[in-house]
């Protein structure tokens, strides 16, 4: 049995024009230690799927199983302004530990804000922070409260080339790290991201009605590197099967369709995972 189970999952939301039907009879199956990501583009309906998995929202049709503990990290950090760094995550950890005396929280939060090199920023709030090391923050606590599975709503969107890259190393070392298996599904327009980081990817078609394509397995070992996309063969073929997939059903789509064929280019999504669900049930 998969630790992630999506089955036949269709969501529709009602809009001042009447229904928009953003999912239709989505299937993904994720296997426990599996890093799988959705690529598509913006607006597709890649925040409504991973709402739909985090339980933020419930499906119109079919069912959503999870097979563990489930942290979510948004793209706008979702972190409590008036909190420092480190009572952001101990409020994670007392959450997900609540028999744990304060001084152990205490000790794990800290552990992970060291594992992401915030060690010097314990006391400062959100606001003294840049959005690279608000995102850090963000990632520790995910990774402090210990889930078995992760789920990765456009995590390093909004972030500048150079933070985004260091935080997509950091992930990838944290996973490594963690001593067990680490299942996690993320959302992506970013293909390369995805090679980066994932065993496997999935295509979503356009919205509205947007669906699954077939798995793209990335043959590349980890840990990756960025170099290696720009030269490896295999991370080549890779990218070209996503871009295939995307493009070619964009074009059949565009050919059916009044008006002729749309962009293929991957734009950036909108930021916090309800917002974006909510740009996507009206765009």
């Amino acid at each position: 049995m998969a630790y992630i189970g999506i089955e036949q999952v269709s969501k529709s939301f009602q809009t001042e024009k009447g229904a928009r039907h953003v999912l239709d009879a989505v299937n993904l199956a994720v296997e426990e230690g599996e890093f799988v990501s959705v690529v598509g583009y913006s607006g597709s309906g890649k925040s409504t799927l991973l709402a739909l998995a985090a339980g933020l929202i419930a499906p119109d049709s079919g069912r959503v199983r999870l097979g563990g503990r489930a942290s979510v990290v948004f793209q706008n950090y979702s972190l409590l302004p008036w909190f420092s760094a480190l009572e952001n995550v101990r409020l994670a950890v007392e959450s997900e530990f609540p028999g744990w005396d304060l001084k152990r929280q205490k000790e794990q939060a800290i552990r992970f804000l060291d594992m992401v090199g915030l060690g010097a920023a314990l006391e400062k709030r959100p606001s003294q922070l840049s959005g690279g090391m608000r995102q850090r923050v963000a990632i520790a606590r995910a990774f402090a409260s210990e889930p078995q599975i992760l789920l990765l709503d456009e995590p390093f969107g909004a972030l500048d080339a150079l933070s985004r890259g260091n935080l997509q190393q950091e992930l990838i070392r944290m996973c490594s790290a963690a001593g067990r298996a680490v299942t996690a599904l993320m959302i992506t327009n970013s293909v390369e991201e995805a090679i980066l980081l994932s065993d496997r990817i999935v295509p979503l078609t356009r919205a509205p009605r947007a669906t699954l394509g077939p798995s793209i397995s990335v043959p590349l070992p980890k840990p990756r590197k960025p170099e290696q996309l720009l030269h490896d063969p295999d991370a080549i073929r890779t990218q070209a099967k996503v871009v295939e997939f995307l493009t070619g059903f964009e074009h059949s789509a565009a050919v059916r369709a009044p008006g002729g064929p749309r962009s293929a280019a991957f734009l950036p999504s909108a930021g916090h995972s309800r917002e974006a669900v909510r740009m996507e049930a009206e765009s």
